[in-house]
């Protein structure tokens, strides 16, 4: 086996003990210290601007999760999560369920399966992408990698980055990596010229065809059943390779338009990637009032932490090695 392989072998099995006996009961104790917020990113069918990513999360399977968690945990909506860890103390069996990018979780039948488990959950919107008027970059980065053969990818792409300045690509599996390096404030404009020099189909005949993000009518559906809504930044950078000014753009800007939207002074932010802001930029974020809450992907923090540096657990590919592994084992799980 390779150090990847050995890897993922090893998390499997630090998820069978975790929640095996007697060992299940100094994993939950080690979690009712924690701040427990989990989240996914798509659930529902496969698609071509999903496909460069991890296997999609299916409402079965989400079911499963849920029921999993259900059993140690006590569903709560995010700001009650948040009011406990501001508290700081004791324990808590409550977690709260979040979705990144938002995605439309009401033609999926993700709702439904939400409502079986009493879960109200928050999507974290990428504001740009709502009623379905543009597709994050990345995504259109997978449908170009699905949909065209990788030979005429790497030529485009190549093409396409000894214009604008950037290394060049071997295979086609190093684009998702490789686009990681770009300029934030480009990457927009790098991804459509990427999308034409492969001849994809016009943007809005794909987005017709695929209607990956919530629409108003459906934003207003999950809000009616008491489902929550925070911001996932404009159009999914790279927090950490922004500066002020693009901080405002992508952070501040569309979450006073957001808290206007919803009659809030402050929303719920989730970063891209989990990646955050540099402690200058994130400096902006603490003194605007404006967010009320900063998420990352590495973990359930501790009770008490800053609700500026929280973290969440995954509950995709590996729900067990995330939340109750990761736990049972100690990892780190604030920064």
């Amino acid at each position: 086996m390779n150090r990847g392989q050995v890897a993922d072998f090893l998390r499997r099995q630090a998820a069978i003990v975790a929640v095996s006996e007697p060992f299940v009961r100094w994993t939950l104790r080690s979690l009712a210290a924690r701040t427990k917020i989990v989240y996914a990113h798509h659930v529902g069918r496969p698609a071509p601007h999903l496909a460069a990513f991890a296997p999609v999360l299916t409402p079965e399977r989400l079911d499963d999760h849920l029921t999993t968690l259900g059993r140690h945990f006590e569903f709560a909506p995010l700001p009650e999560v948040l009011d406990e860890n501001r508290l700081g103390a004791g324990s808590s069996r409550r977690l709260a369920v979040t979705f990144d990018d938002g995605f439309d979780l009401i033609s999926s039948g993700v709702i439904d399966v939400l409502d079986a488990h009493g879960v109200k959950a928050t999507t974290f919107l990428a504001t740009a992408m709502l009623g379905n008027r543009e597709l994050v970059w990345r995504n259109k980065l997978s449908a170009i990698q699905s949909l065209r053969p990788a030979d005429r990818l790497i030529r485009a792409y190549n093409t396409v980055m000894e214009r604008a300045g950037y290394p060049r690509i071997r295979d086609a599996s190093e684009l998702l990596r490789a686009s990681m390096g770009w300029d934030m404030a480009r990457k927009d404009e790098l991804a459509d010229a990427l999308w034409a020099a492969c001849d994809m189909p016009p943007l809005t005949e794909f987005l017709d065809e695929h209607r990956p993000y919530f629409s108003a009518d459906g934003l207003a559906t999950w809000l009616a059943a008491g489902h929550g809504v925070g911001l996932h930044t404009a159009t999914h950078p790279d927090c950490s390779a922004l500066d002020a000014d693009g901080v405002r753009a992508e952070i501040l800007e569309p979450a006073r338009r957001l808290g206007a939207d919803l009659g809030q002074t402050s929303v719920a932010f989730s970063y891209p990637f989990g990646r955050r802001c540099g402690r200058a930029q994130e400096q902006l974020l603490a003194e605007s009032g404006l967010i009320g809450c900063a998420l990352g992907i590495r973990g359930c923090s501790s009770l008490g932490t800053d609700s500026l540096r929280l973290e969440r657990a995954s509950i995709e590919r590996d729900m067990r090695f995330s939340v109750y592994g990761k736990a049972f084992l100690g990892l780190p799980h604030s920064s």
